[in-house]
């Protein structure tokens, strides 16, 4: 019987609830083998599963197919951990945090919130008497600066997996034997067989700005520096033998990740080497995109 992703998840216990687990995935914290799943998805063993809980992600690899709850115990027999540490706690406390207890006045802080809110109710009332008659003076008002919002749907028009085939990937990377497994119109994977590595994988997000996703590869990776590609900004990250690199414009961003490390954890390429791939991978898209 099929396992789906979002009740394996429960089941190890990544999540409190299923519901949860279902929850992320189609808010696009989950990704199976770097893609984001829907979640219906079915698991197998050897598959690598990611799922982002605020500041960390947590990176298991699939060793049991369970659908049930069970306990820690048992949980740990159905998966191997691969997450990297938890940030430092000096990352952990620039986070800003929201204490629950703030922001709810006494009874008394009411009252005299109340009679404040009605002392500046008249003076906006005079100072929209004073305007007007200013207005009608000269004829002139000042204008308001506001900053706009990041928009959707900004940036260019890609082809299915960026326009890359499997030739362009196995002749960038230099990673024999990939074959693509995922195919649709926001992200598409190849890997080696029916192992979780080596691997590519393409994503494209739309209505969510560049930043945030940034912001998480600053606490995973060892190094995130800036980058760009034509004067369009973005970053690349790396840790071991993995990198990835995203390239933004306003609220939309594509991402492309190369793992080149084998089931076993061996690598026949170096760091250097695996991030030049993911930038050759990530210049062809681009330049290849309609805008």
């Amino acid at each position: 019987m099929a396992t789906r992703i979002d009740s394996w998840i429960w089941a190890i216990r990544l999540t409190k609830t299923r519901s949860a687990a279902g929850a992320a995935c189609r808010a696009g914290h989950v990704r199976l083998n770097g893609a984001t799943v829907k979640p219906s998805t079915t698991v197998a063993i050897g598959d690598r599963v990611s799922v982002r809980q605020g500041p960390r992600e947590r990176i298991v690899e699939v060793t049991g197919l369970i659908n049930k709850r069970v306990s820690a115990a048992a949980a740990a027999q159905n998966h191997v951990d691969h997450s990297p540490p938890p940030p430092p706690r000096e990352v952990l406390a620039s986070i800003p945090r929201r204490d629950s207890g703030t922001g709810r006045p006494t009874k008394r802080e009411r009252r005299e919130l109340d009679r404040f809110r009605n002392g500046v109710v008249l003076v906006v009332a005079a100072i929209a008497v004073l305007g007007l008659s200013a207005c009608g003076s000269d004829g002139t008002t000042d204008a308001t600066d506001s900053t706009p919002e990041p928009k959707t749907g900004t940036g260019p028009d890609f082809e299915r997996c960026g326009g890359l085939t499997t030739k362009d990937v196995v002749s960038i990377t230099r990673l024999g034997g990939l074959a693509q497994v995922i195919d649709n119109p926001s992200a598409c994977e190849w890997r080696r067989g029916a192992t979780s590595a080596p691997s590519v994988s393409f994503n494209w997000y739309r209505g969510s700005p560049i930043g945030r996703e940034r912001g998480t590869e600053q606490l995973q990776r060892d190094v995130t520096q800036d980058y760009e590609v034509d004067g369009h900004p973005g970053f690349i990250a790396h840790h071991g033998s993995i990198c990835e690199a995203g390239i933004g414009w306003d609220a939309d961003f594509i991402e492309i990740s190369v793992m080149s490390a084998a089931p076993d954890g061996t690598s026949s390429m170096t760091t250097d080497q695996t991030c030049d791939a993911t930038k050759r991978l990530t210049e062809k898209i681009v330049r290849g995109a309609s805008s």
